[in-house]
């Protein structure tokens, strides 16, 4: 009887596993529908709304309060998003439309700033997608978005600071940056922060200008960050992460940042220093001669390669493996570091792996590289030949011509 309860249960419990997912896929089908059907509703009322402004050279007001009651919903705003992405009307219609509905996408940021965390987000996601900002010729709106870094939701804030750096505006950043320093509440991770700068849409010069000179104000998550975004977009501003490098009052995190700056763009002035750091003993400053033997693979001179050499003897697995990295990348001759690491097997293991990685990565990539070209090879070959020019005769001379002519005649007489 106990074995027949189960059964029953367990036959029950699949059932109603099969109506939920009929009953949802059902929901889906019909939700889908009425996503369409208010797509086209919109689709409808914008069409017309444009056919009256080529005559009246103006959106109506009662269209803009239409589309402001509407977009203030999740729906609405979701309609208006797919609208967007299949707009057909050409890209001059759809810039038009865009910059005559700005005081409701001012008066949408506001709105969505008092809802909940994940509409609030998802507004900010769609100004982004179809940079709806760039249409908005008043300041105001740049206010609207700071206050967005505020809201709990790190999805909310996220697509905030993107929208933001999608300004252009050097000192909308700097707010920006300010805030999400500023206080626990508003903690992004450091790596975000460096992607969202890289995405900045204005004079990276202008803006990396503005930087150093608010860079004091910053939170150390965030100067890390910013010294990230300098290392990723511009070379030239040595000087001053020369000086960060060789200040020892600096955090290390911000001197081991502007050690990769060094190793990525390399600067004569200090190769002493990372040459010094290179020679680092003290297991607890580790970091920095890791770091910098990684550095010095962009330097060369007997100088470094020796450095380089007794880097390998370094009881830190990761010194060995950046100082290997380095010497292969140097293209040193490896049977003269076996020789130096004779008698250091740790070492001698190290540079025998990191160059069977080199190979197999080198061989990878020219493998990649075949295909490609075999891709290429193929797809010209199934490409029809090019019919020969239908006015040629007319671009070789004279003669040529005359006989074609009576060639024509003779034919026509025939």
């Amino acid at each position: 009887m106990g074995a027949e309860l189960l059964l029953y249960g367990y036959g029950l419990v699949c059932i109603s596993m099969l109506v939920f997912n009929i009953v949802y896929g059902l929901s889906c089908r019909t939700e889908e529908g009425r996503v369409d059907r208010r797509v086209a509703a919109m689709e409808k009322r914008i069409c017309s709304q444009l056919d009256l402004k080529r005559r009246e050279s103006q959106i109506g007001i009662k269209h803009l309060n239409w589309m402001k009651k509407k977009l203030s919903r999740a729906e609405g705003l979701m309609s208006f998003d797919r609208f967007l992405e299949d707009w057909e009307l050409g890209e001059k219609e759809r810039d038009v439309y865009l910059s005559q509905l700005q005081p409701v996408i001012l008066e949408l940021a506001r709105v969505y700033l008092k809802k909940e965390n994940t509409q609030a987000a998802y507004f900010c996601h769609v100004m982004d997608r179809h940079r709806l900002y760039g249409f908005l010729k008043t300041e105001k709106i740049w206010q609207v978005m700071l206050s967005y870094l505020w809201k709990d939701s790190l999805y909310c804030r996220v697509n905030a600071l993107r929208v933001l750096c999608g300004s252009g505006r050097p000192q909308v950043v700097i707010k920006a940056l300010m805030i999400l320093g500023g206080r626990p509440r508003t903690f992004l991770s450091g790596k975000v922060i460096t992607e969202e700068l890289v995405s900045y849409r204005g004079d990276t010069s202008a803006l990396i200008r503005d930087l150093w000179k608010n860079f004091e104000g910053f939170t150390l998550m965030v100067q890390r960050s910013v010294l990230d975004y300098i290392r990723l977009t511009s070379g030239d501003w040595q000087k001053e992460m020369e000086s960060i490098l060789n200040d020892p009052g600096r955090d290390k995190e911000l001197r081991f940042s502007a050690i990769r700056y060094f190793g990525r763009y390399p600067y004569p002035p200090v190769k002493e220093t990372l040459l010094c750091f290179a020679r680092e003993k003290d297991p607890l400053r580790w970091e920095f001669a890791a770091i910098s033997v990684g550095a010095l693979g962009s330097y060369r001179g007997k100088r470094v390669e020796k450095a380089l050499v007794e880097a390998m003897r370094s009881p830190n697995w990761y010194v060995r493996y950046n100082a290997s990295s380095s010497l292969l990348e140097q293209e040193v001759s490896l049977k003269k570091v076996r020789k130096s690491l004779a008698d250091d097997p740790y070492g001698a293991e190290m540079i025998s792996y990191r160059r069977e990685a080199w190979k197999k990565k080198e061989e990878s990539q020219g493998e990649l590289l075949e295909e490609k070209a075999e891709k290429q090879e193929s797809s010209s070959q199934e490409m029809p030949e090019a019919a020969p020019p239908l006015k040629a005769a007319a671009v070789e001379g004279p003669e040529e011509a005359e006989a074609e002519e009576q060639g024509r005649e003779m034919s026509a007489k025939a």
